[in-house]
């Protein structure tokens, strides 16, 4: 099978020999981990696991339902991902086939992936985050009076584990940190969810006519599952969005 090519930022983190890809996915299988599967322009994410593994192929579970699977077994674009011990790792296919007895589906067969993408929390890369995608973060606080306040605060960048806050009106008093255990980040048009969040760093950034910017890192922490397949699904659209976008660009300038 030949894999989708990693972009810049995932081919650092490319895992390309066999032994070590079999070692990491069988792994996987023996801890039943949960792996994400996602289809490009499908809004959520599809919950697999590896139920069997064979020299070059391996067998996880079907969808719910005869409709998923038919879309998944006819996407040319299928991404899997999973969050083992606070990492990410992940990998493409081309094609997914089907095992079924009587139309109904027992399991989806997939090629061993020759390269796939593993990153340590530590190393998540951020994604920076147009400002004509409009995503916010909602961060609640209390403040010198005792009295709870929610602030709506613009993101700058986003990864697996984190986001980066830009704050212009001075408005947001985060402390590094600090734990603020009731945010919400919008992901798209009608998809919210929760999120706790702990400031690592501040930095202020002075601009023409003494505006000043403040910039918060902040990492996500004890974050469920299905929340982080959520950001994880976005994340993924947005890569897709902005090398297409950078294509694009490409193509316009060589025409």
């Amino acid at each position: 099978m030949n894999n989708t090519e990693p972009d810049l930022e995932d081919a650092r983190y490319q895992v390309s020999s066999k032994r070590e890809i079999i070692a990491l996915l069988s792994t996987m299988m023996k801890e039943n981990l949960e792996l994400s599967i996602l289809i490009k322009d499908m809004q959520d994410s599809i919950a697999t696991s590896i139920l069997r593994m064979e020299e070059d192929v391996m067998f996880v579970k079907a969808a719910p339902n005869a409709d998923l699977n038919k879309a998944i077994v006819e996407s040319s674009d299928v991404v899997f991902a999973a969050n083992p011990r606070n990492a990410l790792i992940k990998f493409s296919a081309k094609q997914v086939h089907h095992t079924k007895v009587d139309e109904q589906f027992l399991a989806l067969k997939v090629d061993i992936p020759e390269q796939l993408v593993r990153i340590q929390r530590r190393e998540f890369f951020r994604i920076p985050v147009p400002a004509s995608s409009s995503l916010r973060c909602k961060i609640r606080f209390t403040n010198a009076e005792g009295q709870f306040n929610l602030v709506w605060a613009a993101i700058a960048n986003i990864s697996a584990g984190g986001v980066g806050i830009s704050d212009r009106s001075a408005s947001i008093p985060l402390q590094l940190n600090a734990i603020y255990d009731d945010c919400h980040l919008e992901l798209g048009v009608a998809v919210t969810v929760p999120v706790r969040l702990k400031v690592r760093s501040i930095k202020k950034e002075e601009q023409p006519g003494l505006q000043t910017i403040h910039h918060f890192g902040c990492e996500f922490v004890e974050t469920p599952r299905a929340v982080l397949a959520s950001i994880q699904k976005f994340i993924l659209q947005l890569e897709r969005e902005q090398n297409a976008q950078k294509i694009k660009v490409k193509d316009d300038a060589s025409g």
